[in-house]
């Protein structure tokens, strides 16, 4: 990323830990095209924020004071799609994870981040790419993908319902299959999310791996998706498994 200090990027930081965000803050001021224009450590007032700075990007933590970053990300995501939400937190579990990328954020970073992978991840968040930290990446690849890492970081986590509905007026408003998941397809579904495998969810449900590749196929192919990232990514984004 170009330092430009004509076209700064404006930052929001979201922290509830104080030296934390003060470190957050130092270590991102040393970059000339970047400006820090908002910070808090509450999740409504970071809503509220959001609205009143229209920051380019935020910095969001998960564990918040009120609101927690998770639900704040959707809230501000559906004010202002256009503002762009990177997670930095200390949380690494596939649930978290998914949720904050159902929710609508662009990047997942972890704390440990050296500054200069951060302001790496700022600069192709902003220009319009998702962002996953390796840890991350390989988290998701391990226990839910068993992809190569290349193709997990090309899945496009930040694509919204709005920008699919825009290119295609006729579809329906509402994104969820027109075909609806059978119970067992939802349990499925829900255990695909929490992270199982196939021979996992065959032992918690008591049938064969052969019915589980089945049941599989039959919910990539209802919610239209090509892999069980996606599967799980979507049924968060759209409600159809909960927490």
């Amino acid at each position: 990323m170009i330092e430009d200090e004509s076209k700064k990027i404006k930052l929001m930081l979201v922290e509830d830990h104080v030296l934390t965000r003060i470190g957050l803050k130092v270590s991102l001021e040393k970059y000339s095209n970047l400006e820090i224009v908002a910070e808090t450590a509450n999740g409504r007032e970071a809503v509220e924020l959001a609205k009143e700075k229209a920051p380019d990007l935020i910095i969001m933590d998960i564990g918040l004071i009120e609101l927690d970053g998770i639900e704040t990300t959707k809230r501000i995501k559906q004010a202002n799609p256009n503002i762009k939400v990177i997670m930095l937190t200390s949380h690494e579990s596939e649930r978290e994870i998914l949720a904050s990328l159902a929710s609508g954020a662009d990047g997942y970073c972890l704390k440990d981040t050296a500054p200069d992978q951060l302001y790496t991840a700022i600069g192709s968040v902003h220009e319009g790419n998702a962002w996953l930290s390796s840890q991350v990446a390989e988290k998701v690849l391990r226990n839910l993908c068993g992809k190569d890492i290349n193709q997990i970081k090309q899945i496009d986590f930040s694509k919204k319902v709005e920008n699919i509905q825009q290119k295609d007026p006729t579809r329906s408003t509402c994104y969820i299959p027109t075909i609806p998941l059978s119970e067992r397809e939802l349990e499925v579904l829900k255990l695909i999310v929490d992270g199982k495998s196939n021979q996992d969810i065959a032992s918690k449900l008591f049938v064969t791996l052969a019915t589980v590749k089945t049941h599989v196929r039959s919910i990539l192919n209802k919610l239209s998706v090509d892999d069980r990232t996606q599967a799980a990514v979507k049924a968060m984004r759209e409600g159809l498994v909960k927490f």
